[in-house]
């Protein structure tokens, strides 16, 4: 312990500009850690299906392009949604051949969107009429809202998902545009 302030180590000296260059060295890198989180940000926004404002509007393009409507019911900071959204319906929703067989919409429970009749909706109420009551669930709807496919609930086998979804999304195609 120190006694007098004569006793106390001077803190060393750095040269002339030593300074400045260490704290510039300091705030680049904390720029380029910043820079990095942002582009994983938007590396993992371009990985969701559209988030539906509008169900009338999703109907109507649905409806042109004789698709069915997959609508990806979501919770916030569920790791199995983030998943889901991440390792399939992302991915599905951009390739051409998938996107052109359906309409990918995810609803975050939490959200307030147009119904499918053009009024306000709380998505909670609509994912109740559909029987949704466990994330995430995949529901296949045709332009009305009416289901076209048993729902597929949760994520529990990783290793059938991507068959599971599949199937769903062929049963109501088939019924959205027989051939």
């Amino acid at each position: 312990m120190f006694t007098k302030a004569s006793q106390m180590p001077r803190p060393a000296r750095l040269p002339n500009g030593l300074l400045s260059r260490s704290i510039l060295a300091c705030a680049l890198s904390l720029a380029t850690l910043l820079a990095g989180a942002l582009h994983q940000q938007a590396a993992l926004a371009e990985e969701a299906p559209a988030i539906s404002r509008d169900l009338r509007a999703d109907a109507r393009l649905a409806a042109q392009k004789r698709q069915p409507i997959l609508l990806f019911f979501s919770l916030a900071d569920c790791p199995f949604c983030a998943r889901v959204r991440r390792e399939y319906l992302g991915p599905m929703s951009r390739e051409p051949e998938q996107a052109a067989r359906a309409l990918y919409r995810e609803i975050p429970i939490e959200a307030t969107l147009t119904g499918f009749d053009g009024t306000p909706l709380a998505a909670r109420d609509l994912a109740a009429t559909l029987g949704v009551k466990f994330f995430p669930t995949v529901v296949m709807v045709d332009g009305k809202g009416q289901p076209l496919a048993a729902p597929l609930v949760g994520f529990s086998v990783p290793d059938f998902y991507g068959a599971y979804l599949e199937d769903r999304i062929a049963t109501a195609v088939q019924k959205t545009n027989p051939r």
